[in-house]
């Protein structure tokens, strides 16, 4: 029996979710819900919702190590984490206009003007290219659509029933509720979605943890 999976934002997570499920011959149907838009409406100053959501339509870097946030290393070991997180990067190759242009600045050690000042560290740096980010955002969900996707935009999720395997969600612009039903879900809301992930964690009492900082540093020097 085919199965319903529906997936709660179009990021990073949610679309490589997506493209995995695909790639590994899913018949069933694939729902995606954001509050954003698609890549061709997407006004470039919408980083926090849409597709790719904030994680891939910044600055056109990706920083991807288990060394930085997260707790996926916890539930996978760090090899298979790694092994994930290649896998996303090689879907930013594979649906990138130029993918021969995509290069990784893979510091070996932290120069002398870093290590003295409050332990920061280098980490390796995918770097896709800012102009190029639009397109690889239309390939990518052109793929997504034509292997039948269902992309539900501009509509906000405002609850989920693990009872009933239903989610409860509706038009940005004041429609009526809209009820989706689900075999499978994937939760991926990302940095705009936490408020609404620590109420469905407070109103099903689910397990949480705490989790560090992230905080980013940029610097220029002369070299």
């Amino acid at each position: 029996m085919s199965k319903n999976v529906v997936i709660v934002g179009a990021g990073v997570a949610g679309v490589n979710a997506a493209t995995k499920l695909i790639d590994n011959d899913f018949d069933g149907q694939i729902t995606i819900i954001d509050m954003g838009k698609n890549p061709y409406e997407r006004p470039y100053e919408d980083v926090m919702t849409g597709f790719l959501g904030a994680g891939g339509w910044s600055d056109g870097k990706l920083t991807y190590h288990t060394a930085i946030g997260g707790q996926l290393t916890k539930y996978t070991g760090d090899d298979k984490a790694m092994e994930l997180m290649d896998q996303v990067i090689e879907n930013f190759k594979r649906f990138h206009p130029k993918p021969e242009e995509v290069q990784c600045s893979n510091p070996i050690a932290e120069p002398d003007f870093i290590k003295p000042y409050f332990g920061l560290r280098l980490f390796p740096v995918w770097h896709v290219g800012t102009d190029y980010l639009h397109e690889i955002g239309k390939n990518w969900y052109d793929f997504l659509v034509e292997n039948n996707v269902e992309f539900l935009w501009e509509t906000k999720v405002s609850d989920i029933d693990f009872n009933t395997n239903i989610v409860r969600a509706s038009l940005l612009d004041g429609g009526e509720e809209i009820n989706v039903k689900y075999d499978e879900l994937i939760f991926g809301v990302g940095k705009s979605g936490i408020d609404f992930g620590k109420q469905l964690a407070e109103k099903y009492s689910l397990p949480t943890e705490p989790k560090s900082v992230q905080i980013g540093v940029r610097f220029e020097a002369p070299q």
